[in-house]
This record gives structure tokens, C-alpha cells and sequence, in this order.
């Protein structure tokens, strides 16, 4: 193909856009010269009206709701405002979730987000939305993160961040239910005044609670790997650097280990000529 052919083919297609930008710039922009800065500014704006408009409307829902009878509310939402009732619970959660001190501070970043992510991020604390907000991240994401995920990547980062915290917590109270345990038969001898506890007994259980603790901190810290694929993947996808975040992960893991390691001044290694325990001696 000829260079004239392919300057006439160039010149074509920039014709046909600037037909097409001009057509649209006069219904739509007002006959202006397109500005993709200009454009992504009021965007951002229109945004936010949106976002005021939904807590304005949200406030509203409130004070109908407290001034008539149930079944009347509902039928304002969906016959008068055509909302469904679910969807005018969620609008007065938002309102109200944002009338405090802390979330006042924190709802310019966060209303950046839009109102579907925002509805999405209640589901958290108003302490881990706080601190988002003034950059601190959500599961090992930042709100830039936030900003650049589709609505059904953060629903999935949410879940994954409650059934995470969901597991932490069960594995706390398993352990806290083994030691209550131990601390009320303890209290029950010394009550009793009964002879005290067999020491083996006792480090023997402290034993298997700590084992059956870092099973649970291993079993968590394997869930990291995953994750850490799917951030490469997307990395390489989109040209996005997690590593960061991987690293900051890594290391905060390591430096609570070597905390731990410094307190009851442990070596690296297992040594080979310690003595039985206490406990353990004099045993059949």
C-alpha cells in the first residue's frame, strides 16, 4: 500500500472523529472544544451532587419514617419516590452512618468513590472506613485501590476481609474458651482446696492450645499466596506495581515474629541439649 493511500485513509478516519466529536459536543457540551480534563472535573462533580442528593434524599426518608405508620412509609417509598424498601433502608443507614464527627471527615474522599462502592463499604467499621480514607488501607488495599477496582472486585475484597477477620475470630475464641476453661478448673481446686494441679497437666494443655494456635496463624498466612497471585496477575494485566503492598505484607509479618523472638529472647534455631522441663520430670 502506497504512502498516499495510507496518508488519504489517516486523514479519513481524523475527518470522521472530529464529525463525530464536533456532533457530539453540540448536543451534549454545548459547543465547546473538547477537554478531557474539563470533562473528567465535572464528572467528578456531578459525582458528588449525585452523592449529596442521595443523603438530602436520605434525610428526608428519616423524617417521613418517624413521623408516619410503617405500612404508610412504604407505600411513600415505592408509590410517591419509587424506591424499594430495601434500597430506602440502605439510603437512611448511609445518612445516618455519615452524621458523625468522624465520618464527616472522612466522606469527601470516600463520596469520590461513587455511591455504589460507598453503599458497598458500609458494611465496615466506621474506625477501618476513617482510616481508609486518611490512607491507610482495607484488607491490603489503599482508596486509590478502592478507586480503580469494578464494583464486584471490592464486593469480593469485603467478603474476603469479613470471612478473614470471621476466622480470626473464631480461632480467638477457641483459644480463649480452652484457657477459660483451664482457669475456672483451676479455680475450682484452689476453691475446693484440693490438692494443686498436676504441673504436666498443665503445661501439657498450654502445649497443645499454643500447637493448635499456630495451626490457625499457618493456616491464615497460606491464604496469602492466593492472593498474592491474583496480584501479580492483575499487575501484569494492567500494568499496576503491588509489589509494595506484597512486601509491606511480608514484613510486617516477619517483624511481628522477630518481636515475639526478642521478647522471650528465643534462638533461631531449636537447640539440640535442652533439659527436659519441670513439669515433664520425674514422670512414669
Amino acid at each position: 500500500m502506497s504512502n498516499d493511500i495510507i496518508e488519504h485513509e489517516v486523514l479519513t478516519l481524523s475527518n470522521s472523529a472530529a464529525i463525530q466529536s464536533a456532533a457530539v459536543m453540540e448536543q451534549w457540551g454545548n459547543n465547546e472544544v473538547y477537554n478531557e480534563e474539563r470533562w473528567v472535573e465535572r464528572a467528578r462533580q456531578a459525582a458528588r451532587k449525585t452523592l449529596e442528593g442521595m443523603f438530602e434524599l436520605g434525610r428526608a426518608l428519616i423524617v417521613l419514617k418517624e413521623h408516619t405508620e410503617h405500612g404508610r412509609f412504604r407505600d411513600i417509598a415505592e408509590t410517591e419516590l419509587g424506591l424499594h424498601y430495601r434500597e430506602t433502608a440502605r439510603l437512611m443507614n448511609a445518612t445516618k452512618r455519615f452524621a458523625t464527627p468522624q465520618m464527616q471527615k472522612a466522606a469527601p474522599k470516600l463520596m469520590d468513590l461513587g455511591k455504589s462502592k460507598l453503599l458497598e463499604l458500609l458494611v465496615e467499621e466506621d474506625d477501618t472506613l476513617a482510616e481508609l480514607a486518611d490512607g491507610g488501607e482495607l484488607n491490603g488495599h489503599t482508596l486509590d485501590d478502592v478507586d480503580r477496582m469494578t464494583i464486584k472486585e471490592l464486593r469480593n475484597t469485603l467478603r474476603t476481609a469479613r470471612e478473614d477477620t470471621e476466622a480470626a475470630r473464631k480461632v480467638s475464641a477457641d483459644k480463649d474458651a480452652k484457657i477459660n476453661r483451664l482457669t475456672e478448673q483451676l479455680e475450682k481446686q484452689k476453691t475446693a482446696k484440693t490438692k494443686e494441679p498436676d504441673a504436666a497437666d498443665v503445661g501439657s494443655h498450654i502445649t497443645m492450645v499454643l500447637a493448635s494456635t499456630e495451626v490457625a496463624a499457618r493456616s491464615q498466612i497460606s491464604r496469602i499466596k492466593p492472593l498474592f497471585e491474583e496480584l501479580v496477575a492483575h499487575g501484569e494485566a494492567g500494568g499496576f506495581n503491588h509489589r509494595p503492598v506484597m512486601v509491606g505484607c511480608l514484613n510486617q509479618l516477619i517483624a511481628d515474629i522477630e518481636q515475639l523472638r526478642g521478647l522471650f529472647d528465643l534462638p533461631d534455631e531449636v537447640p539440640q541439649d535442652d533439659i527436659e522441663p519441670e513439669w515433664m520430670q520425674g514422670r512414669e
